[in-house]
C-alpha cells in the first residue's frame, strides 16, 4: 500500500492513546535520593550498634540486674531504626508531609555540624580558620542549598505536591 500524502492522519480514538490527558509522574529530586541515602547508613549504624549491643548483652547475661532498663534500652534503638527507615520510605513515596521531615533533619544535621566539639588537632592557625570557615559557614550553606533542592525547588514542589492516587 502506498503512502497517501493526502489522506487525513488517522485520528486517535481510545483515551489510552492520548498520552497528553495523563501527565508523567514527576522525577524523584537528587536531593531525596541523597537524603535516603544518608538516612540508610545512619539507620545501618544503628543496626550495626544494637546487634553490639544485643551481642554485649548475651555476654553478660548473668550479670544483668534490671530487666527493665534492658527492655528499653533495646526498644529505644529498635525504635530509632524503624524510624529511619520509616523517613526513608515516606521519602520515597513523596508524601507531603515527609518534605518538612527531610528539612528537619537536615537542619539537625547542621546543627550537629556545628555545635559538635572540634577534637580536631590543626598544624598551625591556617589550618584551624581553615577547618572553622568550613564547619561554621560551608557546611551550613551547604545544609542550605540541600534543603532548599529537597523541599523548595520547583521539581521538590512537583514531587512532593502529586495526588494521593500516585503516592499510594
Amino acid at each position: 500500500m502506498e503512502y497517501n500524502p493526502y489522506a487525513p492522519p488517522k485520528a486517535k480514538t481510545e483515551m489510552s492513546e492520548i498520552s497528553f490527558l495523563r501527565e508523567a509522574a514527576p522525577s524523584r529530586p537528587v536531593a531525596v535520593w541523597l537524603l535516603m541515602a544518608c538516612l540508610l547508613a545512619l539507620g545501618l549504624f544503628f543496626v550495626i550498634g544494637a546487634a553490639q549491643f544485643v551481642g554485649t548483652v548475651f555476654t553478660h547475661w548473668g550479670e544483668i540486674r534490671n530487666f527493665g532498663l534492658l527492655i528499653g534500652a533495646l526498644a529505644w534503638r529498635l525504635a530509632l531504626i524503624a524510624a529511619f527507615l520509616a523517613a526513608i520510605y515516606s521519602l520515597y513515596r513523596g508524601h507531603t508531609w515527609s518534605r518538612w521531615l527531610g528539612v528537619t533533619l537536615l537542619i539537625a544535621f547542621a546543627a550537629f555540624s556545628i555545635f559538635r566539639p572540634d577534637t580536631t588537632s590543626y598544624a598551625n592557625d591556617a589550618e584551624r580558620a581553615g577547618g572553622q570557615l568550613g564547619r561554621l559557614f560551608l557546611f551550613p550553606l551547604l545544609f542550605a542549598w540541600w534543603a532548599y533542592a529537597l523541599a523548595f525547588s520547583a521539581k521538590a514542589r512537583r514531587y512532593f505536591s502529586r495526588p494521593s492516587s500516585d503516592t499510594a
